[in-house]
């Protein structure tokens, strides 16, 4: 019996156990992304957004959108946009992060925004 038992939690405890996708901070889709247009208002944005991670009270034309993606080890996906405003109005959007998991997001979006019917 105690081999019957041992066997068990040994075959339990290999390495292809499931493994839990952790996010942290703001996971930005590329529906959100596609849904951005110049001339947005702030509370436009946040609607669409959420909340921004970092909302700089020195400069507040400048929002960040942090957050990260984590299967295992491996960084399944890293975000970090930064938005411009000025007089209120968005003006402008970029990705910060260039890395491999996120190569196709802005592609992906754009294409996402031509079908969205108007």
């Amino acid at each position: 019996m105690p081999i019957i038992i041992s066997s068990f939690f040994i075959i339990s405890c290999a390495n292809d156990f499931y493994q839990v996708p952790v996010s942290q901070g703001n996971i930005i889709s590329l529906d959100m992304i596609s849904k951005l247009e110049t001339g947005l208002t702030k509370a436009q944005v946040q609607y669409i957004m959420g909340t921004p991670s970092i909302k700089d009270p020195f400069n507040s034309s400048r929002w960040d959108y942090v957050g990260f993606e984590i299967i295992g080890d491996e960084v399944f996906r890293e975000v970090h946009h930064s938005l411009y405003f000025e007089k209120n109005k968005l003006v402008e959007w970029n990705k910060e992060v260039d890395t491999e998991a996120n190569d196709n997001v802005l592609e992906e979006s754009k294409k996402l925004s031509k079908e969205i019917p108007e």
